[in-house]
């Protein structure tokens, strides 16, 4: 059914709302803790029958930072972060562009709390494990599909229907109850771009020059003609996280698919000396299209009983 048009404040009863959050992704997880925090009961519907590892690096600024510690999840996530002690910015020949070497100290000092880089699945059992706590329940293997908007009630694949006081969609970019809630199939359209990511175990460098850039935690950037890299600690620094950017030449409705090494070795063979041989130790790569939505002239109904959580689109 369509959006409803009809504006109406929502009462909060004094033992909280009945929130329906549509997504255990981080963004779903990150939104049933913040309403089970605010005193509201939580169900958490998601589609996978359990977490996959998806991705790897996540760059957590202080913002993001500040909603962590708020959460509860700072000690948990303390030991496995990797703070960057310094900003580098190359050129793609790796003449130096740019560099803080206080930028952990100049974070903390302008923002309170540091910048971390962090594994992403990390992140996602660390936000798993305190929704659980929180007493959120989470079920897996749930895939909504139907939304009934008037009602608040969704309709599980098997059927089974849940009515919420409010329903949150967290499902993602491929997300279908945007586009039912537009009531348009809306895909996300590619920027022209697609990632490079890769994983290098710092224990298996001993290369002394190499050592010097991926051992102390950093953040470090090569800017060169139609692509760059990005290379970073996580886990504690034991893992360096690459993303290398480059045009998308992957095939119209392909997302992600195993990379090739020597392919994406030649894309930057005239580059930084150290980028290269970064890469020369790279036994495994994948090629992931980006894509990305316009932005939404609205993102709830007008009884503000469903409302999309933007940040996961």
């Amino acid at each position: 059914m369509s959006p409803s048009a009809t504006t109406t404040a929502v009462f909060v009863p004094s033992d909280g709302l009945n929130v329906l959050v549509i997504g255990g992704g981080l963004c779903g997880l990150g939104t049933a803790i913040s309403t089970s925090l605010a005193g509201h009961s939580v169900t958490v519907f998601e589609a996978a029958p359990e977490l996959h590892e998806i991705g790897a690096g996540l760059q957590i600024t202080p913002n993001a930072n500040r909603l962590l510690k708020r959460w509860g999840l700072w000690e948990s996530l303390a030991p496995v972060a990797a703070a960057p002690q310094q900003l580098s910015i190359r050129r793609f020949d790796g003449r130096l562009l740019a560099q803080r070497l206080d930028y952990d100290e100049e974070t903390k000092r302008k923002y309170g709390v540091p910048t971390w880089c962090l594994h992403r699945v990390d992140l996602q059992q660390a936000l798993l494990r305190r929704a659980t706590e929180l007493g959120v329940e989470i079920r897996f293997g749930q895939r909504v599909h139907d939304i009934d908007f008037e009602r608040n009630q969704i309709t599980l694949q098997s059927g089974e229907t849940a009515v919420g006081d409010v329903v949150i969609a967290a499902d993602g970019l491929w997300s279908a109850v945007r586009n039912k809630f537009l009531g348009i199939e809306t895909p996300p359209k590619p920027t022209g771009d697609l990632a490079y990511r890769v994983t290098i175990n710092v224990d298996e460098v001993d290369d002394p020059e190499l050592l010097e850039v991926i051992q102390k935690p950093g953040n470090n950037i090569w800017i060169g003609p139609s692509r760059h890299a990005v290379g970073y600690n996580v886990r504690n620094g034991k893992l360096f996280n690459m993303v290398l950017l480059v045009p998308d030449d992957l095939p119209e409705g392909v997302r992600k698919q195993p990379g090739n090494i020597a392919e994406m070795r030649k894309l930057f063979e005239d580059w930084d000396p150290i980028l290269t041989k970064l890469l020369a130790r790279v036994e495994k790569v994948e090629k992931w299209k980006l894509m990305h939505h316009p932005p939404l002239e609205r993102l709830a109904t007008d009884t503000g009983r469903f409302l999309i959580a933007y940040v996961c689109l």
